[in-house]
């Protein structure tokens, strides 16, 4: 189970992602996280396993 901080991040992370259309390097610099997990973020959230 995902901690709570873990979730927000996570949301965050798709918020930027889906409805923004940020790319994958400003919303690692925005939410603080490797460029490399926020692909593994949204990867996941599509169902594909890194």
């Amino acid at each position: 189970m995902m901690t709570l901080s873990r979730q927000v991040l996570v949301e965050r992370v798709l918020t930027l992602w889906l409805q923004e259309n940020r790319d994958t390097h400003s919303i690692a610099a925005e939410v603080g996280i490797d460029e490399d997990e926020v692909c593994k973020i949204i990867e996941q959230s599509e169902g594909r396993r890194p």
